[in-house]
């Protein structure tokens, strides 16, 4: 699509984004239309028969008063539109989930050089070019043609750079571990953007790949910089990001992973955000969907309080009165412990007080948004499709999510629960393994669990995980992805009447505690999208579980002996969480101090340098 043609003065923020060529491509949560429309993707553009109707009212295309007059400074607002041919032009002004009213209906003639729209006077503003009054609500447009072959090109929301401008120095930071495939493609589609606009960004923008595997092999260009990195994890990998956007006097760091698979409108519209928030503390978080289900949103931000809790999870995005929902709730004030995800979170570099803590992965950006006082929105289309997260899941990123979450609990103060309710959450993860029959899983949660009471001095030695990472994979026995023999395929129903039986026996712990359940259990086949459940296993004495693809599986199997034997172990560790809890919290706090800033990070940093030069100079 055609971006809005702007002057010195002007800053776009947002366009009407369309799928992009090798993303995903389901058109309708992109826009709503009617028969006689055409999505021409060599081109381009939009074709229109005589009559055909686009409603830009979708997530990637409605623009959200709410957070962008309250944000950040507005001088007018102005929508432009590029394409050839007449049109009906209808902007909507929606106040409320279900009520709507008409700002502008006309009849226009579009051509490529652009026709402008001056919205700022109907919302309030006392002049075209007058700041934006804040308020509540949504903006969206509906294009009807008059006649047959109408070409809409594109165009955006426009408005007027601030009196001052921000100088706005954006890093963004790339973390790769052996993924060369994934890095290179998303190093070719930034740098390609940035090409595209240059001379148009009002931001200087360069991208850093932390290479921790230092396998990659990337073309050279002028805005691209790859840094070798010890493999420190995620966390060690954003850390080293954040230095070195703190050495290049980046303003901004843009965290994100190295398969992001995110639209280019995402970078445009936080680009612009960042250069006309309000706050100097003003970050953005970028939603996830699922690639694997990308008509559904999978996480708009989320709030931590005993588990990790996404918002807006399943909100089908294909739904305009659903999206209405979503966007008029998110520009409210975001609740308590609301996080952001490093699939992409960009933040200012000069509010930040505590660096990542050494994790290695899960738990880190969590972590990070508690402990920094950042003034964190999200945008209405700034999103990273992602792998579904269940499919990653095993026993050892369920052991790194026990940590962090008995971490969490320990060191930051609005998180206290006390030694009882922190224990209840290390057993309900241990003990949902066992009812869901993952009992690898749960044993890598016991470790877990005592790692944890190892104190602060554990992550600090562990930064690298190179000694506990390999001894907690090998726990995974049975939980181990297998290529499939034989596939039966089978969709869980939760109303089938095997399940309404299972709610029995799930209630004596999925028939841990029934005799003879070996014989009386169900065998059952479930799809990786529903592993995460306990509802497809009730009842169930044995289940095999299978990838998307259905190329790979594993099974596991009711197992009384070992459920017992696990059980031991965790009552065990729950007398020894009671009784040294208070000098546990004592001593992670004071360890969080010590190793969430840029010392501890870069002696890490420098120890690699010295090994580097000690192996070269051998």
């Amino acid at each position: 699509m055609t971006y809005p043609a702007l002057s010195q003065t002007e800053i776009a923020l947002q366009t009407f984004a369309l799928p992009e060529r090798g993303m995903v491509n389901d058109k309708d949560i992109f826009l709503h239309r009617t028969d006689g429309v055409l999505l021409d993707t060599l081109k381009n553009c939009i074709v229109f028969d005589r009559g055909a109707t686009v409603w830009f009212d979708t997530y990637f295309t409605v623009l959200n008063l709410g957070t962008w007059t309250r944000q950040a400074e507005l001088n007018g607002l102005t929508l432009r539109l590029h394409g050839a041919g007449k049109f009906d032009l209808e902007i909507v002004h929606v106040t409320s989930q279900t009520s709507a009213y008409s700002l502008v209906e006309t009849t226009i003639e579009l051509s490529e050089a652009g026709e402008d729209f001056p919205v700022g006077p109907l919302l309030g503003a006392k002049a075209d070019k007058a700041p934006l009054p804040a308020q509540d609500g949504l903006l969206t447009i509906r294009l009807r043609a008059r006649h047959g072959g109408a070409t809409f090109l594109g165009g955006g929301w426009v408005t007027g750079l601030p009196a001052t401008e921000k100088d706005v120095r954006l890093g963004i930071s790339v973390t790769s571990f052996r993924r060369e495939a994934e890095t290179a493609q998303t190093a070719r589609r930034i740098t390609e953007f940035l090409d595209s606009q240059a001379g148009h960004l009002p931001a200087h923008v360069d991208l850093m790949i932390v290479d921790n595997g230092q396998t990659l092999n990337l073309s050279s260009h002028p805005r691209l910089t790859v840094i070798p990195n010890k493999n420190l994890g995620g966390a060690g990998g954003f850390a080293r990001g954040l230095a070195e956007g703190r050495a290049r006097d980046y303003t901004h760091v843009l965290f994100m992973d190295d398969d992001a698979s995110f639209p280019m409108e995402s970078l445009l519209r936080t680009i612009a955000f960042l250069c006309l928030a309000r706050s100097p503390k003003a970050a953005v978080s970028g939603a996830m969907i699922s690639a694997g289900n990308p008509t559904a949103m999978w996480e708009n931000g989320a709030v931590f309080n005993r588990s990790c809790k996404p918002l807006y999870v399943g909100l089908d995005l294909r739904d305009a009165i659903a999206v209405r929902h979503m966007e008029l709730t998110s520009a409210r004030a975001k609740p308590k412990g609301f996080y952001a995800g490093w699939w992409y979170f960009a933040f200012p570099v000069a509010a930040v007080t505590r660096d990542p803590f050494p994790f290695f992965v899960r738990g880190d950006d969590i972590s990070f948004s508690l402990a920094n006082d950042f003034d964190t929105v999200t945008l209405s289309g700034v999103v990273s499709f992602q792998e579904d997260f269940s499919v990653k899941e095993s026993p050892l990123t369920l052991y790194l999510d026990l940590r962090n979450h008995l971490h969490h609990h320990l060191v930051h103060p609005g998180l206290d629960i006390g030694a009882m309710g922190t224990a209840k959450i290390a057993l309900r993860f241990i003990f949902r393994s066992i009812v869901r029959m993952h009992y690898d899983s749960a044993e890598a949660q016991l470790a877990a669990w005592s790692d944890v009471m190892k104190g602060p001095d554990f992550f600090a030695s562990n930064a690298d995980m190179a000694v506990r990472r390999p001894q907690i994979t090998a726990l995974a026995r049975t939980e181990k992805w297998e290529p499939v023999s034989e596939f039966q395929p089978h969709i869980p129903d939760p109303h089938a009447p095997g399940y309404k039986k299972g709610r029995r026996w799930l209630m004596l712990a999925n028939g841990h505690i029934v005799p003879f359940f070996g014989l009386r259990g169900r065998k059952v086949q479930i799809p990786s999208r529903f592993r995460g459940l306990i509802w497809p296993l009730w009842g169930a004495k044995e289940a095999t579980f299978y990838d998307a693809d259905c190329l790979k599986s594993y099974t596991v199997r009711h197992n009384k002996k070992r459920a017992f034997q696990i059980a031991v172990e965790a009552f065990g560790l729950l007398r020894q969480w009671r009784q040294n809890y208070s000098q546990l919290q004592t001593d992670h706090r004071a360890g969080y101090e010590a190793l969430a800033n840029a010392e501890f990070w870069q002696t890490q940093f420098d120890q690699e340098s010295k090994a580097a030069a000690k192996q070269a100079a051998e």
